[in-house]
């Protein structure tokens, strides 16, 4: 099962969502009803304003978006429905840390808690309040399914470090139904957990549900585990695996670390997923038929149980295996990403020709490494055997920058692989950071203009930030890389990230280089949508349109644009902030600042630039009552609104000069 997207289906459900709704709106009426508000109000004022406006039934409709294949692809109904979806997150939020899905399905890392600090990963209340939006899911309906099958082994998979809370408390609440079963985990996130953790005597303190925890690669760890249940002992022998001390785990450290002979393993089967749920009209694989890194030098990667190396060690399967599983594979789906570190490009060649030569029906995309080897040729063979987008971390413009990083190419050669790739009909995903040890600002801003003199080359992706990982070699030989006083970050136990100075570096901060990143994002940028780099979604639309999908999401081509930004029109208020997210701010003629949704800034649009009455909304424009009513709870509209254009010249609003129940942003 795939608890992740029961648990969001679980809280659609009518008496739980007319509940969502209604204790947001009794919540927000009591903080806007305050004279004074403190700070942990007000954050909590502004997550409450922005789960408002939600309407179950779009979410609802949303889905269904989603899920059709026509609206799927019309880019309007799509992001509408995305908006939606995110902001159910918002308001199902407040049932928890409010704001704790700031931005969809990702636990947002200011909520009020810390994924990092095994004091928060222990805390019951805590671990209760952040699962409290899928509490019915949770609560009664997983463990059940549990009981009712009877299991001896249960399972659950840890990807990413957001779905540790949600997987601690689930084995709990499973530990309360199913006391015989052996309760195990896997996964990224754990073998992270492990890998990072200050002391690891304290591993089983944050994992305590479990009876049993695979570290690192787990097929064989898993069968292991399986056999040794039915033979009623414990797994005490087998590589990867950590036992609780209660089941008789107690000093015994971890055995040596196995890395699987991957060409022994067998096609992943996908058959038994609840594919009806997910949000996606095709179906849509993973598949990995290479681990590691072929280059295993970069200085900044820190992937897998690596050791001294930047990653795992690189293995990979005969080219004829990863064809029989592809064959195998496109008669169930026809959408397969290679979910791999990076495809050596010799191998990743052999297979398009297989692919070809077999006549196998897939669309497929990969990370790959800027070589010169891409010819344009080879970059035709890539595109007519199904692949549509290929990704590639070109990390930075600078060469300079990219010695340091030992990314093994050049901004030339960069430049010239993206340009075969385009040629040959390709999407190209890209990837890049600044702030790496020692960049200056204006070797940052060559990344960032990079980018910019070739947008027409490339169709989503962007720049993001720097972060230090303890098992990469600039942590390692910071004295190389002129950084000092390397420090975990305060309050973690579980150390994923570090502090450090960097005396010839920029940092992050400049105001400047934020807006240039910022500019580079395709909105929206978070996984799992559209804007996220190998996302399903993603791969669907590159599929649909090739390369022109980012004409077909840019904003100039958005049927329902917004109208002219910022402060150019008003009702009952002044717009303060221009598009960006899916949320925007108003300064409301008493001086309270508000947020709303893009559909309600929407409405705003119409109402300002087109002098109509509300009358007209519905009639003219589809919008419905429940569509207006958020605005007028808010006070932005009234039944008898008359709009009011603001002269173009007109002095703009901004925060700081604005006396705000919220305070200055």
């Amino acid at each position: 099962m795939d608890a992740n997207v029961e648990a969001f289906h679980a809280t659609l459900r009518e008496d739980f969502s007319t509940e969502v709704v209604r204790s947001v709106n009794r919540r927000l009426e009591s903080l806007l009803g305050q004279d004074a508000l403190s700070e942990d109000e007000r954050r909590e004022l502004r997550a409450f304003l922005g789960a408002s406006v939600v309407n179950p039934d779009q979410v609802r409709a949303a889905v269904r978006v989603l899920q059709d294949e026509r609206e799927f692809y019309h880019y309007p109904s799509y992001r509408q429905a995305v908006e939606h979806i995110v902001g159910w997150m918002k308001a199902i939020s407040t049932l928890g840390f409010p704001g704790q899905f700031a931005h969809g399905f990702t636990l947002s890392s200011d909520a009020g808690f810390n994924l990092s600090s095994i004091a928060d990963l222990t805390d019951p209340a805590i671990l209760e309040k952040i699962c409290r939006p899928f509490g019915t899911y949770l609560d009664y309906e997983l463990p059940s399914r549990c009981l009712d099958g009877e299991y001896e082994v249960i399972g659950i998979n840890v990807t990413y470090t957001q779905q540790l809370p949600f997987a601690l408390y689930a084995a709990r609440k499973i530990r309360e139904s199913c006391p015989d079963a052996w309760i195990i985990c896997g996964g990224t996130e754990v073998s992270d957990a492990w890998k990072y953790m200050d002391d690891r005597d304290r591993f089983f303190e944050v994992f305590s549900p479990f009876d049993i925890c695979v570290i690192g690669e787990g097929e064989s760890a898993f069968t292991e585990i399986l056999k040794a249940r039915g033979n009623g002992i414990l797994p005490a022998a087998t590589a990867n695996v950590m036992i609780h001390p209660n089941l008789g785990g107690r000093g015994r450290a971890l055995p040596v670390l196995h890395y699987e002979d991957i060409k022994n393993l067998t096609t992943p089967s996908y058959e038994k997923l609840p594919w009806h749920l997910y949000l996606a009209p095709h179906r849509f694989v993973y598949y990995t038929p290479s681990r590691g890194c072929y280059w295993n030098k970069c200085t900044f990667c820190d992937y897998g149980l690596n050791g001294d190396s930047p990653t795992s060690p690189w293995r990979q399967d005969p080219v004829g295996k990863t064809l029989d599983d592809l064959e195998r594979i496109s008669k169930f789906s026809q959408y397969v990403y290679f979910s791999v570190d990076v495809l050596a490009p010799a191998t990743l060649l052999k297979i398009a020709q297989g692919i070809v030569d077999r006549g196998i029906d897939v669309r497929w995309s990969a990370e790959i490494r800027l070589e010169k080897y891409w010819s344009p040729e080879r970059a035709d063979l890539l595109k007519r055997s199904g692949c549509v987008a290929v990704s590639v971390g070109f990390e930075s413009g600078n060469d300079r920058v990219l010695k340091l990083i030992d990314k093994g190419t050049t901004t030339q050669q960069t430049l010239q692989t993206v340009q075969n790739m385009r040629a040959a009909g390709l999407g190209v995903q890209m990837m890049a950071f600044t702030g790496f040890p020692g960049e200056t600002l204006e070797e940052a801003f060559d990344t960032t203009d990079f980018l910019r003199r070739n947008r027409h080359l490339w169709t989503i992706g962007g720049v993001g930030t720097f972060g230090l990982t303890p098992g990469s070699i600039v942590a390692k030989e910071p004295d190389r890389f002129g950084i000092k006083n390397l420090r975990p970050r305060a309050g973690d136990d579980i150390h994923r990230e570090l502090d450090y100075d960097d005396p010839a570096g920029h940092g992050n901060e400049q105001p400047e280089l934020a807006k240039a990143r910022q500019t580079l994002n395709v909105s929206p940028p978070w996984r799992p949508w559209v804007g996220g780099t190998d996302t399903p979604h993603a791969l669907f639309y590159h599929g649909r349109f090739g390369p022109s999908m980012i004409e077909e999401i840019s904003e100039e081509d958005y049927s329902e644009k917004l109208g002219e930004w910022p402060g150019t029109w008003s009702v009952n208020g002044r717009m303060v902030s221009a598009p960006g997210g899916s949320t925007f701010s108003f300064v409301r003629n008493d001086g309270v600042l508000v947020r709303v949704s893009k559909l309600s800034a929407r409405i705003l649009s119409t109402l300002g630039k087109r002098s109509v009455s509300l009358a007209d909304l519905e009639s003219s424009y589809g919008y419905s009552r429940q569509d207006l009513e958020p605005l007028i709870r808010l006070r932005l509209i009234t039944p008898d609104t008359v709009p009011s254009r603001v002269p173009a010249t007109a002095p703009r609003a901004t925060l700081h000069k604005a006396p705000s129940k919220l305070g200055h942003e």
